[in-house]
């Protein structure tokens, strides 16, 4: 194996280590010594790093640096001989890329609409209504002479309908779908379930294995599954419409491992943390959703908490010593 071969591999290796459960300041005080001690090592890291960068934003739900790193590089302790060795690193780092395109992207690569994370997106539809697309989400358009229908593949979307008695506006996720009866609300698609916010009027929720329609009026929040749609709490629809305006996530006294998921879809890699050790911690703020690192160092300025740094798309999150 080449010198520059081998050089990558060490890289690699550094990376799982410093993304498993016991990485410490020590483990990355140790890594950055090894980057400094030639400039090979720390632009062999860098490659990798932009990679495991590359592929977070990419996923839907994001990777673990492990995952990644490990699917690249499962045959790293074999000898290759050195003049196939960098041809094997590059097709092995692929594999991940094609498996995600097979089995998970298309859908929101394809998608009509979509942001990365940190990233809002306004657009105004055929008919005059508006979208407006909050980080990380995706939606497919479907228009005709019957209906307006939109598919929130996943994400956040904020919609306001123009008027047509002629075809009902209809919001459809893979829990159900929303008629509007009237003007403006908010869908949400994550974690196997849809929730809907209503700003103005009223909308008609219905689950996709249950037929019956509730009626969602302003103020109000739903929470739809495949199997049935429910009414949950009232809204302060100001403050949601001035979230959505300035970018910003309005938690009020919500489990801090609810409040760390929200943030970690906005954030371009990825953001570990242990719920179980974090449960018992509340949060209420008004948190950035386009600033990820000023979010959590918010949360760590008024809780006992611990932000680490291993790699640009790495945070662990921990309760202080």
């Amino acid at each position: 194996m080449s010198s520059l071969d081998s050089i990558n591999e060490q890289a690699a290796n550094w990376l799982i280590r410093l993304s498993e459960p016991g990485a410490d300041e020590q483990l990355l005080a140790e890594f950055e010594t090894w980057k400094r001690s030639d400039a090979r090592h720390a632009a062999a890291a860098e490659r990798l790093q932009a990679f495991i960068g590359q592929m977070a934003a990419l996923r839907p739900q994001k990777a673990s640096v492990h995952a990644a790193l490990d699917a690249a590089f499962t045959s790293r302790k074999r000898n290759y001989r050195s003049k196939g060795a960098a041809i094997a690193i590059v097709l092995l780092a692929l594999l991940p890329a094609w498996a995600l395109w097979r089995n998970e992207l298309p859908s929101y690569l394809l998608a009509d609409l979509r942001t990365q994370p940190a990233q809002w997106l306004e657009h105004e539809l055929p008919d005059h209504s508006r979208v407006t697309l909050n980080g990380n989400s995706a939606l497919d358009l479907q228009y005709d002479s019957q209906q307006r229908r939109i598919r929130l593949l996943r994400g956040e979307v904020l919609v306001d309908v123009a008027h047509d008695s002629t075809r009902p506006f209809i919001v459809e996720t893979e829990q159900g779908e929303i008629r509007a009866l009237g003007t403006r609300f908010v869908v949400t698609h994550a974690d196997g379930i849809t929730l809907v916010t209503m700003l103005e009027s009223r909308v008609a929720a219905s689950a996709m294995d249950a037929p019956a329609t509730v009626e969602v009026s302003a103020g109000e929040q739903a929470r739809i599954t495949r199997h049935d749609v429910q009414l949950t709490t009232t809204v302060d629809t100001r403050s949601v419409e001035d979230a959505w305006r300035h970018h910003q996530l309005v938690v009020r006294d919500q489990p801090l491992p609810e409040v760390l998921d929200q943030l970690a879809r906005q954030f371009p890699g990825h953001l570990q943390f242990d719920r179980e050790a974090l449960a018992d911690l509340r949060v209420s703020a008004v948190l950035p959703l386009d600033d990820s690192n000023r979010a959590l160092n918010l949360l760590a300025e008024a809780l006992p908490l611990q932000i680490r740094e291993f790699t640009p798309w790495l945070r662990v999150v921990s309760r202080a010593p």
